[in-house]
């Protein structure tokens, strides 16, 4: 091993323990309210190393995001179904539910708010609107149902259904939403 790939080692990880940090000081507080100086402690590194890599709290918060979102199947994936069993990505509702460490995250008021700007700008599945788009719906109205679709699914998942219950849940979710997505296709001029 070389000298750089030691330095290499270390920056990632500690890059791992900010984030870990950061996932166990949102259990108990707010991320408004925790401060650098706060998640330089909890990581054990210095306020040196945490902002050679961020720039502030809502900055290692943002990472977290997209980590977990890298994860998802690509709604297109879940509404055709013939890709549903693709192996290492899970459908949004079943990866809220089983968020395991990013949990405080999922459960964090700004998630939604957060995702849907990622949406927005390309960071989190590009080709997610454009299931929508390609039924010839304006641009406002693919945004409009995915917001309605997305919002609607995140609640549900984050609801008391008990685990039991969950299958027979998630499965008339998805009937819906592809019965909705045929009434707009058919639907539209």
């Amino acid at each position: 091993m070389s000298k750089g790939d030691g330095v290499d080692a270390r920056f990632e990880k500690s890059a791992v323990s900010i984030k870990e940090a950061l996932l166990r000081l949102m259990i108990g507080k707010r991320l408004e309210d925790i401060s650098m100086a706060e998640l330089a402690r909890e990581a054990k590194v210095s306020r040196s190393t945490l902002y050679a890599h961020y720039g502030n709290v809502q900055d290692v918060y943002l990472q977290l995001m997209a980590e977990f979102l890298g994860g998802l199947r690509p709604l297109t994936a879940q509404v055709r179904c013939d890709e549903c069993a693709r192996a290492g990505s899970r459908p949004f509702c079943v990866a809220l539910r089983e968020a395991g460490p990013f949990d405080p995250v999922v459960r964090d008021a700004r998630f939604l708010p957060v995702m849907f700007e990622m949406v927005k700008q390309g960071v989190f599945s590009g080709e997610t609107l454009n299931i929508y788009a390609g039924l010839g719906m304006s641009a406002l109205q693919a945004e409009a149902l995915f917001r309605f679709q997305m919002s609607g699914c995140y609640y549900v998942a984050m609801s008391e259904v008990p685990a039991g219950e969950w299958d027979v849940v998630q499965r008339t979710l998805d009937a819906f939403i592809r019965g909705g997505i045929n009434a707009v296709r058919v639907s539209m001029p």
